[in-house]
């Protein structure tokens, strides 16, 4: 049957398999049933989307349900069409979340939530009769205080405290973030469980082809947490040493235009290229071209152009902050710089050009089979209520 709500949106196709009795959930059923929640999901606009839809291919033991805005006609994705996301994304959904929950766990007969929360993410914020698992992949304490600019969004946290307070068990992708859940949030660590984020090695890996002589590779967006505006300051500072340095620039954003005035007031069109949006398919050519990629952030829920790179083979000139330092802590896949410092980071990247060095294999924590198994796990341990 089709399930509508005049007032809250409309979801996909479901069956009614559940019923509400004196404030319980009576099911009849054949095994445990998750709904995923999540802004965003595929095709993905960022991390939280790559996180989800990996969840969705390849966590198939799991009977999961998939609820988001994005538009797409994949299997066990029920899209929310509620109007408020168009005008406050992440926060709409949060907000479709509170007055629709209750029916979703009855009508889809789930066991369980998955909410994925933070910047991007989902807020929960009532207590429900059902476990939930809030997967964190980064926060707002990080967001408004490490980005001087979004101070303002210090008045989510209250939001964000409840939601991880409330969770019978909470995700986390880096232990940078735990560190934040734990001592500013103040979250029992008990509660907490680090699963990074995976690259799948089948689609990221060393090609036999050489790598291009001084080619630098930036990818992702291209906006103010992501520091392009400092990688392309310490362009002149590259170029110095070595004048046919290249830097491609791969993606959009809200600080494109702005770049590209940027290498023009600098002079630097003969050492800068914007690629635009690179698809997926194109991803592991790329990084196998560059002699090193750079993840120049102000921080990061958790750095997957870094393990993607390293999956490639590639070395990573990166910035030291969250979600990008435990992965660089070993020296073999890379070099940490300061946030801020272009002298530094522009040292690093020449470094990087005149002395190539072999990549080991990425560390198991990064791989697939470990991303599924752990998530498996903890979606399996969290007792469903009776």
């Amino acid at each position: 049957m089709m399930i509508w709500n005049t007032s809250f949106g409309r979801l996909g196709h479901g069956n009614r398999r559940g019923e509400h009795r004196r404030g319980k959930y009576y099911y009849r059923r054949q095994g445990i049933k998750i709904g995923v929640i999540t802004y965003d999901f595929f095709p993905f606009i960022g991390g939280i989307g790559r996180h989800t839809s990996l969840m969705f291919s390849e966590l198939k033991r799991l009977d999961m349900l998939f609820f988001s805005p994005a538009c797409n006609s994949l299997p066990r994705h029920i899209r929310i069409n509620f109007w408020v996301i168009r005008l406050f994304k992440q926060v709409g959904v949060s907000i479709w979340l509170f007055f629709n929950v209750y029916r979703i766990i009855s009508e889809y007969h789930l066991d369980k939530l998955n909410v994925h929360s933070g910047p991007g993410g989902v807020f929960l914020i009532q207590r429900l009769p059902i476990p939930v698992i809030v997967t964190c992949h980064h926060t707002y304490w990080q967001q408004s205080t490490y980005i001087k600019s979004q101070f303002w969004k210090r008045i989510f946290l209250p939001f964000e405290k409840r939601t991880y307070r409330l969770a019978s068990k909470i995700v986390c992708v880096s232990a940078d973030t735990k560190r934040i859940l734990v001592e500013r949030y103040h979250v029992p660590e008990e509660k907490i469980r680090i699963i990074h984020n995976a690259v799948d090695t089948n689609k990221f890996y060393p090609l036999r082809k050489r790598q291009k002589q001084n080619i630098i590779l930036y990818i992702g967006r291209i906006d103010k947490r992501k520091g392009v505006e400092l990688l392309i300051r310490s362009m002149p500072f590259v170029r110095q040493q070595i004048t046919d340095a290249l830097l491609l620039v791969g993606g959009k954003g809200s600080s494109l235009e702005k770049m590209k005035a940027l290498v023009s007031r600098l002079n630097l069109e003969r050492n800068v290229t914007f690629l635009g949006f690179v698809p997926d398919e194109q991803l592991n050519s790329l990084y196998n071209q560059a002699q090193c990629v750079v993840v120049p952030s102000i921080f990061e829920g958790f750095g997957l152009t870094v393990i993607e790179a390293l999956a490639a083979g590639t070395r990573v000139v990166g910035t030291e902050v969250d979600g990008i330092r435990e992965i660089l802590k070993n020296e073999d896949y890379g070099v940490l710089v300061k946030y801020g410092d272009c002298s530094a980071l522009a040292g690093a990247i020449i470094s990087e050009l005149k002395n190539q060095k072999r990549v080991p294999p990425i560390s198991p924590e990064y791989q697939l089979s470990r991303f599924i198994s752990l998530y498996q796990q903890v979606l399996d341990e969290t007792a469903v209520i009776t």
